[in-house]
């Protein structure tokens, strides 16, 4: 072996199976790639999987890596890469070694990869540089991790790849934190799932991402578990009751009655409806938001279309959560389709289903659509302004008839559904461009509804802390200058982006008191000096957040003993601006 440091314990038994399975270190290894309509079945065939992924994990992951030449891929458990999010182009060297959909990279192909080892060994694993098996592979660094089925078994892998960049122990952390958020989601999505109980060995691990997790349902059966829940309770299995495990009282109890672990229950089943709901339970004070949904809750009743309009992360879809809660619907399914995520030649059979046969690489089941397992309920068609024309037409006689065709059938099928659609687009425009049919625009617009950008909300102090408060290890505080940043900062992706900046940076600060700028990941200081800001006047700001910044600029200002160019680092600002605020402050002449 050619490697100028001895190779992890991991490495060198996979280098063992590469050499059993007759590959060659200087040797391209051949490429074993699934036929076009083989790779469409696959995708079909783990489309809840993809949508978890793009739902759950791709934002983070681009929150972190956005600044990097990597990419988030998603391999199913026989090796084939099924999907991949990030960089849209390699360069040539990763072009070279086909690192995209639909090829396999288990070890007996590939040799030693983040992908094929995690899958050959059950665990987390990074391949770095010179530790990958073949030559032609060693420029790039990998992070994997295999997600497991609420059964114990492994479905498919998250990895990370990046060309040049070494990755370290904090790449290695998010690919394993996104997968257990993946096996979270894949555990609260199970039929009959009636109870979640989080369990730890200490209480303040209970919201940590990195607790046991149980789903059982109604009569306390366990439905489905993730790895650290086995690890925790050794005995613990699909099936058994929870009871036998964590005493008769697990629904109340803080603290296990056999095992001593701490316990967290919360109940998984739908919520009453409410009636007259007057305010958004996630709205903080911002009053069009509120107008916004009082609005939606008196058309929803009637069955009358919605037609929401909001910029990219503004919240359309949690809003349509909420509604979809709070309606007389509540105990129906909620079907999303976002139109500008599936590609045109998906769209129809997504949201009408098909017949068995109706195309190569078709189901040989069929597949009912998004429309039909909506009936009851509601369907959410998010970008609506992106739907292909064909499908446009197909929809519009399905508002009109109040029944489907699938395509390659005959027969049709009635349905009642509550139909919400969103757009960050201006319809009406695409209307007039030709590219959005004038008489499905009328059918969706019973009520039209604008949700505010982020930027423009009055409760944006609010929501910062509200977020905070959501991924905070501990009781930690915000250093008044970082909120000043993150309120002069334009949040051009809105809730969302904010969401991740903030899960980001708690995660990254661990124990810390206090979250500071200066002590925020690189990629995250350069979003906040980014030229995406917003002119904000501090006389305009409330007189309690004048009076904190200016008490926290004295601070760091004498902590420092003066010295101009450590006070403006540590307070994330420049020294012009903290000149003048000295002065103001009649510190400085």
């Amino acid at each position: 072996m050619s490697t100028k440091l001895p190779l992890p314990s991991t490495i060198n038994a996979s280098w063992l199976r590469s050499q059993d399975a007759g590959l060659k270190q200087q040797h391209s290894p051949e490429v074993l790639r699934l036929a076009n309509a083989e790779l469409a079945e696959r995708h079909q065939q783990h489309r809840v999987l993809i949508q978890i992924v793009e739902r759950y994990a791709y934002p983070l992951f681009e929150q972190v890596m956005a600044h990097t030449a990597s990419r988030l891929i998603l391999a199913d458990v026989d090796g084939y890469l099924i999907q991949h999010w990030g960089i849209k182009r390699y360069n040539d060297k990763l072009a070279n070694v086909a690192l995209e959909k639909g090829v396999n990279w288990l070890e007996q192909y590939k040799g030693t990869n983040a992908i094929g080892t995690a899958i050959a060994t059950g665990q987390a694993v990074s391949v770095i540089g010179e530790q990958h098996f073949i030559q032609q592979h060693r420029f790039m660094s990998c992070s994997a991790c295999p997600i497991f089925s609420p059964q114990g078994e492994i479905v498919a892998v998250l990895d990370i790849s990046s060309e040049q960049q070494r990755h370290t122990q904090q790449t290695m952390l998010l690919s394993t934190s996104l997968a257990q958020q993946i096996e979270t989601a894949l555990l609260c999505q199970l039929p009959e799932s009636h109870y979640r109980i989080d369990l730890a060995a200490q209480p303040n691990l209970l919201d940590s991402g990195w607790q046991g997790i149980v789903v059982a349902d109604s009569e306390g059966k366990i439905l489905g578990l993730n790895p650290m829940a086995r690890q925790l309770l050794k005995q613990l299995n699909v099936g058994q009751t929870l009871s036998s495990h964590l005493g008769e009282n697990w629904q109340q109890a803080s603290l296990s009655e056999c095992s001593q672990l701490h316990l967290q229950t919360k109940s998984l089943k739908a919520p009453q409806v409410k009636s007259k709901p007057r305010v958004l339970s996630d709205a903080t004070g911002d009053a069009r938001v509120n107008v916004a949904w009082q609005q939606a809750c008196k058309v929803v009743g009637k069955s009358i279309p919605l037609l929401i309009f909001g910029e990219t992360g503004a919240g359309k879809e949690r809003f349509v959560k909420r509604l979809h809660q709070q309606s007389s619907r509540a105990n129906q399914p909620l079907q999303a389709v976002n139109c500008a995520a599936l590609p045109n030649e998906l769209v129809e059979a997504e949201l009408f289903g098909y017949q068995a046969g109706a195309f190569t690489g078709a189901n040989p089941k069929g597949y009912l659509g998004k429309i039909r397992q909506a009936d009851g309920g509601f369907l959410f068609l998010d970008e609506i302004g992106e739907m292909p024309l064909a499908a446009q037409t197909r929809l519009l006689r399905v508002l009109q008839e109040r029944e489907v065709v699938p395509v390659g059938a005959n027969q049709s099928y009635p349905v009642d559904i509550q139909v919400v659609a969103a757009t960050h687009v201006n319809l009406q425009q695409r209307v007039a461009e030709g590219l959005f049919r004038e008489d499905l625009y009328y059918r969706l617009v019973g009520l039209q509804i604008s949700l505010p950008a982020l930027r423009e909300r009055s409760d944006m102090t609010q929501l910062i802390e509200k977020l905070h408060r959501r991924y905070r290890e501990h009781s930690q505080q915000i250093d008044s200058g970082l909120m000043s940043k993150m309120l002069s900062y334009a949040w051009p992706g809105n809730l969302r982006e904010l969401d991740n900046f903030m899960r980001v940076a708690c995660l990254m600060s661990e124990q810390q008191e206090c979250l500071y700028y200066a002590d925020l990941p690189e990629a995250l200081q350069q979003q906040l000096e980014s030229d995406q800001t917003v002119e904000r006047d501090d006389g305009d700001a409330p007189v309690e957040l004048q009076l904190a910044i200016e008490q926290n600029i004295v601070k760091v200002y004498q902590h420092c003993q003066g010295n101009i160019t450590q006070a403006a680092k540590r307070l994330g600002i420049s020294r012009n601006t903290l000149y003048r605020k000295l002065r103001q402050l009649k510190l400085k002449h």
